[in-house]
């Protein structure tokens, strides 16, 4: 009797005759390890007509018999109780492995009553075996408060089901164990997909440690920095028991001698604190809500530059070799991503180098003032992001910036320089510019079109009088547009071998005059809010 009940159930007399018991047909019928206990609970019930019926699992990592069924009198109040060692009589079934039939329970000190009160009764409790011989729980049956006897036929019975209940629970629990297994594996393939997809380490690390928590059933998760002085700071905080309190709690751990988080820096390996508040951890450890914690290192350059940990608050988590395993394979897969992404961004660095460059080049052969490049690509960002712009379409504005006067390429020198007017047809050389970059681009795949449509509109004017396909009004693209206006008022404050700079507030005034003629007036507007 681990748990008996304290009163209420009737006193029966036993004059009927004790239904049979058939263990295997009843538990062949189970379809997953909790109801395997639910099954056995309900037929020992009805074999031995007991007040109370219960099933204790041994929890190792606390070190408790939890109970994970029960049926009859106070079912509902004792299931999922955890009793300690020495708190019940099912720890001594537990202990010796053998059954254990009392008369009159209420009279050792083992026995544990719900309300405290002891009451009369039987007791019979014998051991739950895996088909390996170990001793993994306690099946329990009480007659409190009941003329019911408890005999030798009794635990004959409760024998029997005891047996197919082990072979039953261990053989569902594999098969679960193995099903939890390929979904974790399953998440985990998935997880390497996404992160193929990302660029962004805060973003990768987010969807990862998420996936880590959905697989592990930790309650927070945690992605540390190494700074290069050694310092460690917590750069982000994931998991329904995250809040302020548990962040404190998690920076506390960095800190102390012992701390997870500085032996993996040390050891550059995967590590397991199974209680943190354990007599042997430092008082720094031990005051923290942290009790069970694990973490892995990120790694780049043979260097530790990160930390990716799981963290459970108040209770202790149970940390199966599997899942440091999967801790490891996650932070490999970090790692990768993060230095994919790196690389990714190197040559993005390169590639917009390369871009700007080109302008620049042109600035010296066009001989135009220099900075020209950097002066229309500034301007248009600002402008850009005034208009509300996207992300990619600044970009794509970025990149016509660069490249929007690539085409001059193919204009001669003695009309690129050329101090005074063009002729008529040195001025349709001249306009042809635009085509010729569109086409020198059309061919490069890296190259969007929104970036060619900058190279080759940006001299369409709004009225449809502009070159050199007479786009009129919003057929003009916006970047195009956009660009259009930043481009003139730079060649109008500019010094250029045929004029003078332009004073600001003219080529301002002249920007409003050709609102709605030249430019995009709303386009003009906006660039008037920035200067």
């Amino acid at each position: 009797m681990s748990l008996l009940p304290d009163a209420g159930a009737a006193r029966l007399p036993a004059l009927r005759p004790k239904p049979p018991l058939e263990p295997q047909a009843l538990i062949h019928l189970a379809r997953s390890s909790g109801d395997v206990f639910e099954r056995c609970v309900s037929q020992a019930l009805q074999t031995t007509r007991a007040t109370t019926v219960m099933a204790f699992v041994h929890r190792p990592l606390q070190d408790v018999l939890e109970v994970v069924a029960a049926a009859g009198h106070l079912a509902e109040e004792v299931l999922h109780r955890k009793l300690r060692r020495g708190e019940a009589l099912a720890w001594l079934v537990y202990s010796s492995g053998e059954e254990l039939l009392l008369a009159e329970p209420h009279k050792h000190q083992e026995a544990h009553f719900v309300s405290g009160k002891r009451r009369p009764g039987m007791y019979l409790g014998v051991p739950l075996i895996d088909p390996d011989g170990r001793v993994f729980g306690v099946l329990s049956v009480d007659t409190t408060d009941s003329a019911e006897v408890l005999a030798a036929d009794d635990a004959s019975a409760l024998h029997l089901l005891g047996q197919a209940v082990g072979a039953a629970y261990s053989r569902l629990l594999a098969l679960e164990q193995a099903q939890l297994t390929a979904q974790r594996y399953e998440q985990l393939a998935r997880l390497s997909a996404d992160l193929e997809l990302l660029q962004d380490p805060n973003e990768i690390a987010r969807h990862a440690l998420g996936t880590l928590l959905d697989i592990s059933g930790f309650s927070v998760g945690g992605l540390f920095e190494v700074q290069p002085d050694g310092q460690v700071a917590l750069q982000l905080l994931m998991g329904p028991a995250a809040n302020t309190e548990l962040n404190s709690a998690w920076l506390r751990l960095p800190h102390a001698p012992r701390g997870i988080i500085r032996q993996v820096i040390s050891q550059r390996v995967a590590l397991v604190m199974p209680d943190v508040q354990n007599p042997a951890n430092t008082p720094l450890e031990r005051r923290s809500l942290i009790r069970t914690a694990l973490a892995a290192p990120l790694m780049a350059q043979g260097e530790v530059v990160g930390i990716i940990g799981l963290a459970q608050f108040h209770t202790q988590q149970e940390v199966s070799p599997e899942l440091v395993k999967l801790l490891e394979m996650v932070a490999l897969r970090i790692d990768r991503a993060v230095e994919r992404a790196s690389g990714v961004e190197r040559l993005r660095l390169l590639r917009e180098a390369a871009l700007r460059s080109v302008g620049r080049v042109l600035e010296y052969r066009d001989d135009e003032t220099f900075g020209h490049t950097d002066r229309v690509t500034t301007l248009a960002l600002r402008l850009g992001r005034v208009l509300g712009l996207s992300a990619d379409a600044l970009q794509h504005l970025r990149w016509g910036a660069y490249l929007h006067d690539i085409g001059k390429v193919a204009v001669s020198d003695a009309i690129l320089r050329k101090p005074g007017p063009l002729t008529p047809s040195e001025r349709l050389e001249m306009q042809r510019h635009v085509v010729t970059g569109y086409d020198l681009l059309l061919d490069e795949l890296f190259v969007p079109r929104e970036v060619r449509e900058v190279v080759r509109h940006h001299h369409e004017r709004w009225d449809g009088a502009g070159y050199p396909d007479g786009l009129a009004g919003h057929d003009i693209p916006l970047l195009a547009r956009i660009f259009s206006v930043v481009d003139v008022y730079d060649a109008l404050t500019s010094e250029r071998p045929y004029k003078h700079a332009w004073p600001n507030a003219a080529a301002l005034a002249e920007l409003s005059r050709c609102a709605g003629t030249q430019f995009d007036a709303e386009v003009v507007a906006a660039f008037l809010t920035l200067l």
